[in-house]
Parts: C-alpha cells; sequence; structure tokens
C-alpha cells in the first residue's frame, strides 16, 4: 500500500513539475483583421499580406474561384481575430513562419479547427493539419489531424516533437457560400532544456563600439569560447557605477536562443542603430535587446553575467585605447586581438580596421591575432591583369598578414615614368590580416592606358616601426 501511495505521489509531483515549467513559445491568434486574399467582383484576387511575418499563405490564381468579396481565405476580427475560409471552390496552404525550438524538450503543437453551415462534403470542405521538424517531411498531427464535412469543432495536437526547427502546415478548403472553416489559436508550448550555467573562460567580450555615430547605437560583441551551445537568454550585461557596484544589469533575452559554439553575437537595442553603419556579414548574428547599460564615451566597464550573476567576463576601456593614428574615433569600434590573453591584458585590444569598416559586429574581428612571426607578409598578385571584365585576372591585390595589430598603411601605384596614379591607400587603419585592389582606374576613375605600373606600400605603428614595399605591375589588354 506504501508503495502505491508513493507512487502516485510521484505522478502527481511529475505532473506539477511539468506544469510548472512548461511555456508557450510561439502563437499565432490572428489578431490582425483582412489578411490574406479575397475576391474583388472581377474575377481577380485581392490580397493583403503587410506586416504579417509568422506566416504565409500559398495559393494557385488559376484554382482559385474568388468572384466576390464575400468569397475569401484571410483572418476576421470574429471572436478577437481567426484565419476564415469562405466559398474559394479550391485549396489554400497556411504556413508558419520556421519556428525555433531548439533551446526545448517535448514540444506540444495545438489548434483549433472549426467549421460552420450545413455542408458535408469532405472533398470540398476540410483543414488538415501537418508539422515539419528540421525542414523534414510534413507529418500529420496525432490527434484530430484530419477534420472535413460537419465536425464542428476540434482541438488539433501533436505532442512530444524534438528538433531545432518547427513549421506549422494547415491545408484548408470550402466550396460553400454559406460555410466557413476556420483555424484559430495555433499555440506552441514546451519545456525549456537544461543547460548549466556558463562559467568562465567559456563566454568572452570579444568587441565593444561605445562612441556610435549620431543615430548610431552602441553594440557589444561575445564570443563562444566554449565547445557547447550555451543559452544568450540567460546572461546579462552590466556597467559599474562609482562605487564600482554593478549598476544596471541587464537581461539579453532576445530571438536568439542558443550561441552555437566559437560563434559571435552582436547584442544591441536597435539592430537599425548599427546596420547602417558597418560592413554587416551575419545579420542573424545579431540580439537584439530590450535594453544595454549605456557605456561612456571616455572610459567605463563591460561586464558580462550568468544566470547566477556571476562574472563571466570584464573590460576596463579607454577611449585613448584607440590607435593614435585616428583624428576621430567616433564610430570605431575596440576589438579583443586575442582569445587566449587575459581580457585587460596592454595591447589585447585595438581599433577595429578602416578596410573592415572600422567595425566587425557578428563575425570574426579584424585586429583577431594569429599568432604569426617575423616581418609583415605582404603579397602583390597576379604579375599582369587586365580589367576588361572577363572573370580572369581584372584586378590586381595587395594582401598583407600581420603578426600584430597596430599597423596603418599608405599605398600609392605610379606609372612608368614616375607620375602619380592612385591613392590605395591613405593613413589607413590595418587589421591582422586583409587586402587592397586596384582596378586599373585613377583617381578620377578613368582607365588608365596599356604599360607597366609601380606600387609602393609603406606600413608604420605607434612604435616608431616602418616597413616599405615596392612592386611592379603590368597591365594589359584593351580596355572597353
Amino acid at each position: 500500500m506504501t508503495r502505491i501511495i508513493l507512487k502516485i505521489l510521484t505522478i502527481i509531483l511529475l505532473c506539477m513539475f511539468n506544469q510548472i515549467f512548461a511555456q508557450e513559445i510561439w502563437r499565432e491568434s490572428f489578431v490582425v483583421a483582412e489578411k490574406g486574399i479575397w475576391g474583388i467582383g472581377d474575377g481577380n484576387i485581392n490580397s493583403d499580406f503587410s506586416g504579417i511575418t509568422t506566416w504565409t499563405l500559398q495559393y494557385s490564381e488559376s484554382e482559385l474561384n474568388l468572384s466576390d468579396p464575400g468569397d475569401y481565405a484571410k483572418t476576421v476580427s470574429t471572436s478577437g481575430g481567426r484565419f476564415e475560409v469562405c466559398d474559394i471552390d479550391g485549396e489554400v496552404i497556411w504556413r508558419s513562419e520556421w519556428i525555433d525550438i531548439s533551446g526545448f524538450d517535448k514540444v506540444d503543437v495545438e489548434l483549433t479547427a472549426s467549421e460552420t453551415g450545413s455542408g458535408a462534403n469532405t472533398e470540398t470542405k476540410y483543414l488538415k493539419a501537418f508539422y515539419r521538424l528540421d525542414e523534414g517531411e510534413e507529418t500529420p498531427f496525432s490527434e484530430n489531424s484530419e477534420n472535413a464535412g460537419n465536425w464542428g469543432s476540434a482541438i488539433v495536437s501533436a505532442k512530444g516533437l524534438a528538433g531545432d526547427s518547427l513549421q506549422i502546415v494547415c491545408f484548408l478548403s470550402n466550396h460553400y457560400a454559406a460555410d466557413k472553416v476556420i483555424l484559430d489559436e495555433v499555440i506552441v508550448t514546451a519545456e525549456e532544456k537544461y543547460y548549466p550555467p556558463a562559467e568562465t573562460g567559456e563566454l568572452l567580450l570579444s568587441e565593444i563600439l561605445f562612441n556610435p555615430f549620431p543615430g548610431g547605437e552602441d553594440y557589444v560583441e561575445i564570443y563562444n569560447n566554449s565547445e557547447r551551445e550555451i543559452p544568450i537568454g540567460k546572461l546579462f550585461l552590466a556597467s559599474r557605477n562609482k562605487n564600482l557596484q554593478l549598476e544596471p544589469i541587464y537581461n539579453l533575452s532576445g530571438r536568439i536562443y542558443l550561441m552555437p559554439p566559437k560563434s559571435f553575437v552582436a547584442i544591441t537595442k536597435d539592430t537599425s542603430g548599427v546596420f547602417p553603419f558597418f560592413q554587416i556579414k551575419c545579420s542573424e548574428c545579431f540580439q537584439q535587446v530590450a535594453r544595454i547599460p549605456s557605456y561612456n564615451n571616455d572610459d567605463d566597464y563591460v561586464v558580462l553575467l550568468n544566470e547566477n550573476l556571476e562574472i563571466l567576463d570584464e573590460l576596463y576601456y579607454t577611449e585613448k585605447m584607440h590607435t593614435p593614428f585616428l583624428a576621430d574615433v567616433e564610430g570605431v569600434s575596440l576589438e579583443r586581438v586575442s582569445f587566449t590573453q587575459p581580457t585587460n591584458t596592454t595591447g589585447n585590444w585595438h581599433s577595429a580596421s578602416s578596410d573592415a569598416g572600422y567595425g566587425t559586429p557578428g563575425y570574426e574581428n579584424s585586429q583577431a591575432g594569429r599568432e604569426l612571426t617575423g616581418k609583415p607578409k605582404i603579397i602583390f598578385e597576379p604579375e599582369a591583369f587586365s580589367p576588361n571584365h572577363d572573370g580572369y585576372n581584372d584586378e590586381f591585390f595587395i594582401r598583407y598578414e600581420l603578426s600584430k595589430p597596430g599597423y596603418a598603411a599608405n599605398i600609392t601605384v605610379f606609372d612608368a615614368a614616375g607620375r602619380f596614379v592612385q591613392h590605395l591607400a591613405k593613413n589607413e587603419i590595418l587589421g591582422t590580416s586583409g587586402e587592397f585592389v586596384w582596378n586599373g582606374e585613377d583617381e578620377t576613375g578613368s582607365r588608365q592606358p596599356l604599360g607597366v605600373y609601380v606600387v609602393l606600400m609603406e606600413i608604420f605603428n605607434a612604435d616608431g616601426e616602418i616597413h616599405r614595399f615596392k612592386k611592379g605591375v603590368v597591365l594589359t589588354d584593351i580596355l572597353e
């Protein structure tokens, strides 16, 4: 008897645990009305999907017959909002966006499928529900997947799903003018996976923009230095007040749930204050959050915390950490040089390079240390080039690899008689690697005649180191 009681108590506790930790992760309630397709009285189909980002509607105009405004497949305001199909004489396919479920276990999906009217033809009046996992095949819901004829109302559900991404797909049809087929309240719930709190050394500060252009926003870049996925929504960014207390502290919850190993994520409160000012190579590598600390232009602390508010990494920066070759550091980020050296090691932060656009949010830093040895390595290629747009040797490249950050460059092109042609770089801040390109034109954009040209490159740093390189190149072929 005691064993039976204990077993019952265990089941009750497990049910309570599941209820507590199950959470809604996606919902579509169709609260915005008049989105979809409908007839306009002349046999053509009108449509409006403006502002709709969470679902799409797939249909073939040649297979539908929407003769008047009463024929439609669209959202309506009835019952607080729902998606209805009325007298379309064909089929539409409603698809949700791809929903990120990678951070969850036991994903459940539920929706309401209902109908009104007296039409009972199961071939022309139906709602059939399917789901897709990780771009796989469409799989019927486990409960009430197919609803046809006069079914009234049904709760359609699928439980215990697992994967990285989920899409919900519904096929809807109704050939009756007095009937409606209705899709409503599409809800996804799940239990959150357990991830151990991030530990010191697993997540590192990688880059910070603390003095943006007018109209721009600060950003902080984080690098996952570990071999595991880490939930970014459980992290916090902070600063320190004049008493060196952590203040304010802001959570990093947003669209991205997990940071993959060896990946970068840039944190900002508004991507529209970052994207126009930088070369964005990975727009998906941004986490837009409600707030981040407002970091001072002269000096401040950037503190990264885990869910237990334990410090994972901390940087004290000053504006003087920027290269002295910059007359103005507005809109220039500070980048970390090495992830193997302690964060606050002298020389471990440097201005982003000019050829990288003075910032690399969301991807590898232009000043990333490559632990090269010896003198700077400069490669000029090819020996001859022909800028005739035939896809073969159309440009002349100057590629560089440097043993450390802090260099600037001047690159000048002369013709065989020593006459100036163009500056390819003028006190440009270099990264630890990169390239410059000459397309055979002078500073006015005029193509130069065939012949031999000389390229002079000078790189220098604030320590007084100067390196000079010289290379001849032949401009060949006929320029059109």
